[in-house]
């Protein structure tokens, strides 16, 4: 019995040192091809960092003006989302953005938006409130191709 017992022992010890020397010795890992890897990761990454800027069409807001003569800002801008997958969204809620601007924008004085800093304000004021009014980040960026106030 004993020796039974020692030799299904023995047996199990070498299918054990059998499969050990088969998975490092014999099978051999596909060689792979690293400055191909390479160039596909960094296409990958490229591809996903550019986001391309959703276009808003063109509209006017009224300004709030102390005098007698009426103001108005011109605008058109661009919005660049945190992820290409938020395009449609963006597309789909235009009329969110025009709200947003119309209400902060009305608010301003026109000596207000006539310096730079004036206009990074008020482009921090329209990222945050459109963020907020679609209950998550969508808006990185926004550019402004036309900003005319007369």
């Amino acid at each position: 019995m004993q020796k039974i017992l020692i030799i299904v022992n023995l047996v199990v010890v070498l299918l054990g040192a059998g499969l050990v020397y088969y998975s490092h010795f014999m099978i051999k890992p596909e060689v792979t091809d690293q400055a191909a890897e390479e160039a596909k990761l960094k296409s990958e990454a490229m591809d996903k960092s550019r986001i391309e800027p959703v276009g808003i069409k063109k509209f006017v807001v009224n300004l709030h003006s102390s005098g007698t003569r009426l103001r108005y800002l011109d605008l058109e801008m661009s919005v660049v989302t945190f992820h290409n997958d938020q395009k449609e969204l963006v597309k789909s809620h235009e009329h969110v953005f025009k709200d947003v601007v119309i209400q902060i924008a009305s608010q301003l004085d026109p000596s207000d938006l006539d310096s730079v800093t004036g206009k990074i304000l008020l482009e921090n004021k329209i990222k945050k409130a459109v963020n907020e009014k679609l209950g998550m980040p969508v808006v990185k960026q926004i550019y402004f191709s036309g900003f005319v106030i007369q």
